[in-house]
């Protein structure tokens, strides 16, 4: 059976593991609510997605703040070591393509993209290893030695 791409919203065959235009992995069952919110965003989304830099061995990053001005579900943003993405962290830890953060109406979904070390919920001392999951506002990400925070406001 075919599938619906969660980031682009692409029709693949079942066959394929990512999706043929943008390069997002095939959703696992608990991504289904993007791809139908997807689908339902005529509507729009408006708010401020900030990403915080809390914890990095590249000093200079720690403390800096990224903001995105969010207009409509299925906004995406990037972090990596590769240029190209939305935020750039330099770390040797973290991959080229690291992480996607995708605005749903049902809040952040953030989508691991085949990462080296992993993309980790940090809380408190405790970690789980993320995939493909809804965050919440306020979120603590690991990715490789770096220490991310994502905020979300509607507005």
């Amino acid at each position: 059976m075919p599938w619906r791409c969660p980031v682009c919203g692409t029709e693949n065959a079942d066959g394929m593991t990512s999706c043929t235009i943008c390069g997002a992995y095939k959703p696992e069952a608990a991504t289904r609510r993007v791809t139908q919110a997807r689908e339902e965003r005529e509507g729009g989304i408006r708010g401020l997605l900030v990403i915080e830099i809390v914890k990095s061995p590249i000093e200079q990053l720690v403390g800096r703040r990224f903001e995105f001005a969010i207009n409509s579900a299925g906004a995406s943003i990037t972090v990596g070591r590769a240029v190209e993405n939305n935020i750039v962290i330099p770390d040797p830890t973290v991959s080229r393509r690291h992480i996607r953060l995708v605005i749903t109406p049902d809040g952040v979904m953030a989508e691991d993209l085949g990462s080296t070390n992993g993309t980790f919920v940090v809380n408190g001392t405790a970690e789980r290893r993320l995939r493909v999951d809804r965050i919440p506002s306020g979120a603590t990400l690991r990715l490789g030695n770096t220490l991310i925070r994502v905020l979300f406001t509607r507005g």
